[in-house]
């Protein structure tokens, strides 16, 4: 594997690593991906991951025993296959067969989610299985942003060219889509961290305690559930 990271304008920096190649999702997206897998499939399986960013995730999962083959629009190692989700061009080696497909954190990136869902579903078996993640939307603390600012979380005009977050998926919409692309058993959770540090982080969990005041409750099952994460399996 080729260790050395090109750049690219639509990444932002990484805020931690794994085995030295770099994160760029929220804290904890990935572990809490890693879990879903595990139990998705637990007498592990073929994976393909859309969206591998620097690599992070395909190398955790290789770690915990699966085989995965890591997409990216802008691949920067070599063992990383190109693929545009928007207009994929399927090889041999991402054709699959998988048991299941990875995408985390991708589909706010794509010009026609609906249509990315479609794609994958045509590499899939019946009961073979998907994860999606993409930031959540419904959070109260993206709720009050969107009251006060008019974007959610981590969307809006800072966002939109960089890292590129052009498309809003709340989990009722997210989950449709998913139902119409031909998948059923879809079941909605939330996970990840915000990236907040110091005084900020002191100013998010005070006005998280406020907004639970007024009954504008937090629901996660993995840290502050700044995620939404769907599991589902292909009919």
């Amino acid at each position: 594997m080729a260790d050395v990271e090109q750049a690219s304008g639509r990444r932002t920096p990484a805020v931690n690593d794994y085995r030295g190649h770099g994160i760029h999702a929220a804290p904890g997206v990935h572990e809490y991906a890693l879990e879903l897998v595990r139990a998705a499939l637990p007498d592990g399986g073929r994976v393909l991951e859309v969206g591998s960013g620097c690599g992070a995730l395909a190398l955790r999962l290789r770690d915990a025993g699966f085989d995965v083959v890591p997409t990216d629009l802008d691949p920067p190692h070599d063992w990383i296959h190109r693929l545009d989700l928007d207009t994929p061009d399927w090889t041999d080696e991402t054709r699959g067969p998988f048991d299941m497909v990875v995408c985390v954190e991708t589909l706010e990136h794509v010009e026609n989610p609906r249509q990315v869902l479609r794609s994958i579903r045509s590499l899939l078996r019946p009961g073979d299985k998907l994860l999606v993640s993409t930031p959540n939307v419904t959070h109260p603390h993206s709720r009050l942003k969107m009251l006060l600012r008019g974007a959610p979380y981590i969307f809006g005009p800072r966002h939109y060219h960089q890292p590129g977050h052009i498309t809003i998926l709340p989990d009722w919409m997210l989950s449709e889509h998913v139902r119409l692309a031909g998948f059923g058993d879809v079941e909605v959770t939330a996970g990840g961290d915000t990236f907040y540090r110091g005084p900020v982080r002191a100013a998010y969990r005070l006005e998280m305690a406020l907004l639970w005041l007024v009954g504008i409750r937090q629901r996660s099952q993995y840290g502050d559930g700044i995620c939404t994460f769907l599991t589902a399996t292909a009919v």
